[in-house]
């Protein structure tokens, strides 16, 4: 897949005296990580009754800075709550206060970084950005062992 459909880089200048660049991940991408965290945690996007909606606040922004969320809905009911931390590609339930280190998605964190040139952080900073305290990992290292 070229790097123009997996990710766009949007630019966008803040005239606060310095110009920044702050990375965008599209909507297409957004549902496709989704759609895979759902797979590996035993969902099925695609039936009927389950799909995704676009999380935002009331005034629509994200809910958390930084990070573009989207809701997992199966009969009618949100099940889960993904979150990717847009400079690195992080996917996470600030919820359930999980971070979610499935294979695909590890993959798709790697590409993020390689993308955007930026530097992995560790769980610690991303649960602070959230509101966690600490975030749980899932899979666990004993389960990804296992699933092999």
């Amino acid at each position: 897949m070229s790097k123009t459909s997996l990710l766009a880089l949007a630019v966008v200048m803040t005239f606060s005296g310095t110009a920044q660049i702050h990375h965008v991940l599209v909507t297409s991408t957004i549902v496709k990580v989704a759609t895979m965290a759902a797979r590996d945690e035993g969902y099925d996007p695609d039936a009927e009754g389950t799909f995704l909606a676009e999380m935002r606040t009331p005034d629509r922004k994200e809910p958390y800075l930084g990070y573009a969320s989207i809701a997992l809905y199966h009969d009618g009911h949100p099940v889960r709550f993904y979150s990717i931390r847009i400079e690195t590609g992080d996917v996470i339930d600030a919820t359930d206060c999980k971070a979610f280190r499935f294979p695909d998605l590890l993959e798709f964190n790697r590409k993020i970084l390689k993308e955007f040139g930026s530097k992995q952080v560790d769980l610690e900073t991303i649960a602070s950005e959230v509101g966690c305290g600490k975030l749980e990992v899932v899979p666990t290292k004993s389960q990804a062992r296992g699933s092999k």
